[in-house]
């Protein structure tokens, strides 16, 4: 797929975050146009399925739905990787973990998600029964992923484009701490039938120093990190193409 034209996110004239930025920066060394616009003024853009349109999941989400292409259902920890998670992971919703720890203390802290749709409300560690009320804003049926929670000494983004690893960065904790390679590559393979063209895929170092999965991200979003700006132009097109049906 050839994308004309790339409309990049922007607030005061300029790309609103680095992530942003950088999409701006790789396509324009690829010699693709690019158009700033702030939200207020997606809905009077005049979008195609050759007009790429870099910025925030919401936004991105937009786009696709005024374009009348669905919108990916999140699928961040999936089945084929249930292998490389290192800690248990199960459904459910609100209600329920509000009827099973809203009134009593947890033994374990959790981490939850959203189930089914990216980043649709940030992740919360719930550590006891105080942080339960700051979810109720979500309904009772709001799907959730849930898992145990574990401590990373580092954690590092693996950028994929059509199977192939284009980096390796790290975002967050002990910069010698680096993830296993072929933990890596086999999880790579493994999720390669049902992977997007172009994502992000995070593992973590344990304490104990195995690496695991942290979760999958969309391709159509995603912070670059230290990915070069070209590369990361590249993974947004093959994702947009993707979706597209290109």
């Amino acid at each position: 797929m050839s994308i004309k034209l790339v409309y990049i996110q922007s607030q005061n004239g300029i790309p609103a975050t680095d992530s942003f930025y950088r999409a701006w920066d790789g396509f324009r060394k690829r010699g693709v146009r690019c158009e700033l616009f702030e939200p207020s003024q997606l809905e009077a853009l005049p979008l195609t399925r050759d007009t790429l349109v870099a910025g925030g999941v919401p936004i991105v989400e937009a786009a696709l739905t005024k374009l009348g292409v669905p919108v990916p259902v999140a699928d961040n920890l999936p089945a084929c990787l249930a292998k490389y998670r290192g800690r248990k992971v199960w459904s459910s919703t609100w209600s329920t973990l509000r009827s099973e720890y809203g009134q009593k203390a947890l033994s374990e802290p959790l981490w939850v998600k959203p189930l089914r749709r990216n980043k649709g409300f940030p992740s919360v560690a719930v550590y006891g029964t105080d942080d339960m009320p700051d979810a109720t804003r979500l309904p009772d049926g709001h799907e959730v992923l849930v898992s145990e929670y574990v401590t990373f000494v580092s954690e590092w983004r693996c950028f994929v484009r059509n199977g192939q690893i284009l980096d390796v960065c790290r975002y967050q904790g002990d910069v010698f701490r680096y993830p296993d390679p072929q933990v890596i590559k086999n999880a790579i393979a493994d999720h390669s039938p049902i992977a997007p063209a172009g994502y992000g895929i995070d593992f973590g170092v344990l304490t104990t120093g195995r690496t695991v999965l942290v979760e999958v991200n969309e391709g159509y979003s995603l912070n670059p990190y230290g990915l070069e700006s070209m590369e990361y132009s590249e993974l947004l097109e093959a994702r947009w193409g993707e979706l597209m049906g290109k």
